[in-house]
């Protein structure tokens, strides 16, 4: 993800590469990424913190504690932290920040690869409008940006941050479908990777809603028909709305891990 913000931002021009520094524990890492995109590499994170402006934060949950408990002598309130870790809220953040950073909570996802994502962006008190406008042109170059209240952060992390897991294991279980009951595998392939591809250009452009196209498919008494029937006896919405509710429950965990 970080790859993909680098790449999203240099590319709109909303980043200059000899104004960015990196910092990871992966020294081959830095290097390729290093030549790759033509930016600094810093000697540690306190080196990296002590010189810039906006610190994006791109780590798993379990790390943010030794991380922030290293920087926090160096992250005063002429810097803004940026983070993207799965449940960890603000406060916990402005916690160990004591210093009063301007915070800043975003929840991309995995199709900013492809600079197809969505970010969900949320702030803490006395975030200035143009840092926020600045820092929105970064992950807008990964995709569509939407602004929430915090508190929605882990159901958000729950619906778009893992959705496009949910939609991958849709797309794997229609290919093996397809090849269970003959097909071969290229073919299945094919098939569904273009059907989920359409689908998808449907739900965003058609201007219908997920009812109105169903029903576009759907005849009375056709194949679409006894197929959703399946999924209504097997209650597919309750299972997706499980699989959610397990989600959020874990960001939430995620959250209170060591901030007490």
């Amino acid at each position: 993800m970080g790859e993909a913000l680098l790449s999203g931002g240099l590319d709109s021009g909303s980043l200059k590469s000899e104004c960015v520094y990196i910092s990871d524990i992966r020294e081959n890492r830095l290097r390729e990424i290093k030549d790759k995109y033509k930016v600094r590499i810093a000697k540690d994170n306190v080196s990296a913190v002590k010189v810039a402006d906006i610190i994006i934060f791109v780590i798993k949950p379990q790390g943010i504690d030794d991380v922030l408990d290293e920087i926090a002598e160096y992250t005063d309130n002429n810097k803004t932290v940026v983070s993207i870790v799965a449940g960890v809220g603000i406060e916990r953040i402005a916690h160990k920040l004591y210093k009063r950073p301007q915070i800043i909570r975003v929840m991309p996802n995995n199709p900013a690869l492809l600079k197809a994502g969505v970010s969900a962006i949320s702030t803490s008190a006395g975030v200035s409008k143009s840092i926020l406008d600045y820092v929105s042109s970064i992950f807008s170059g990964v995709g569509e940006v939407v602004f929430i209240d915090e508190k929605y952060q882990n159901i958000v992390t729950a619906l778009s941050g893992s959705g496009p897991a949910y939609f991958y294991l849709l797309v794997k279980s229609l290919i093996k479908a397809g090849t269970k009951f003959g097909i071969e595998t290229d073919v299945s392939e094919k098939l569904i990777k273009q059907t989920i591809f359409g689908a998808a250009q449907m739900v965003k452009k058609s201007g219908k809603s997920p009812e109105e196209l169903i029903k576009m498919v759907a005849s009375p008494g056709g194949t679409t028909e006894a197929a959703l029937t399946v999924f209504e006896k097997l209650n597919f919405e309750e299972g997706v709305s499980e699989a959610v509710r397990e989600a959020m429950n874990r960001a939430f965990e995620l959250g209170k891990k060591e901030a007490d």
